[in-house]
């Protein structure tokens, strides 16, 4: 049997990463008015950032059409795969996992079956990492759909904005709870939690901010494996990868830039740390089917 995995964009792993293990990425939209782009194949983040600042029109975000995953599923069966593992960001943020499941209706040819991560971004990408390590290595759907589950429960991402204006202008809190947030100066920390985005903490400067984050990540110790995610400040995201890389010297660590789809609601200035806490007895007895 030949397992593949699938994914979309928001995952934020390294280009590299997806090329070197053969990971299939359906990508997202993002409109700026009436023209819609995909994300990261017809906008990168580098652009989408320098667009978002000045253009008038605020964009938003669209799932994948169903149709988008059948070739997906199809293309990869062609290719020779009996397995496929689909694996997204939390169904509670989108709806991208309902249209992986209506476009596998009707695949013949290969076994299909989805993944809620109950997460974004690389608290995602490394699931699908270790999943697509895994296929490379010979396990089947079973064994590595219990893999990256036992991952994703595993995994925590502590995250602080720049400016909580994008969060507003998408809807996703009031215009009085960002006059707050701008009058008290308020650097929020949210976290992902049952597969949904909570304010975990509120800290006055940036750099109480990052330090909070390190603090919760140091909490989690020991863990398997570290991850840092930033939109617009690499310097910042370096800075971050050098500070968490003293909290287990035997922990991956991987950085990624956030994808465009999560910059329209994160906006510029996004800086987040996500840990992958060390395997315990579930996650051994996982290992050992």
């Amino acid at each position: 049997m030949t397992l593949r995995i699938v994914t979309d964009s928001t995952c934020d792993l390294p280009r590299e990463a997806i090329q070197s293990l053969g990971i299939t990425v359906v990508p997202l939209s993002i409109l700026f008015g009436d023209e819609q782009l995909l994300d990261g194949v017809d906008i990168q983040s580098e652009q989408f950032f320098r667009r978002l600042e000045r253009d008038p029109n605020m964009p938003t975000t669209a799932q994948p059409s169903p149709a988008l995953f059948t070739r997906a599923y199809e293309r990869l069966i062609e290719e020779g795969a009996t397995e496929i593992l689909s694996i997204h960001l939390s169904q509670k943020l989108s709806g991208t996992l309902e249209s992986a499941r209506q476009g596998a209706q009707g695949v013949e040819g290969a076994r299909i079956e989805q993944v809620d991560s109950a997460t974004l971004s690389l608290g995602l990408g490394i699931g699908v990492m270790e999943a697509a390590k895994a296929a490379r290595a010979g396990a089947g759907l079973d064994h590595v759909r219990a893999l990256v589950t036992d991952i994703f429960r595993r995994t925590h991402i502590f995250v602080t904005l720049d400016t909580l204006e994008y969060l507003r202008r998408g809807g996703r809190m009031s215009r009085g709870q960002e006059l707050l947030g701008t009058l008290l100066k308020v650097k929020p920390v949210l976290s992902i939690q049952d597969g949904e985005v909570v304010p975990v903490g509120r800290v006055r400067t940036r750099q109480r901010a990052i330090e909070d984050i390190i603090s919760r990540c140091t909490a989690l110790r020991p863990v398997e494996h570290l991850f840092v995610i930033h939109s617009t400040t690499p310097d910042e995201a370096n800075y971050m990868r050098d500070r968490i890389a003293a909290l287990d010297s035997g922990a991956a660590i991987t950085v990624g830039r956030i994808t465009p789809v999560i910059g329209v609601h994160g906006g510029p200035g996004v800086l987040g740390v996500g840990v992958v806490t060390a395997p315990d007895e579930q996650s051994r007895t996982i290992s050992a089917r």
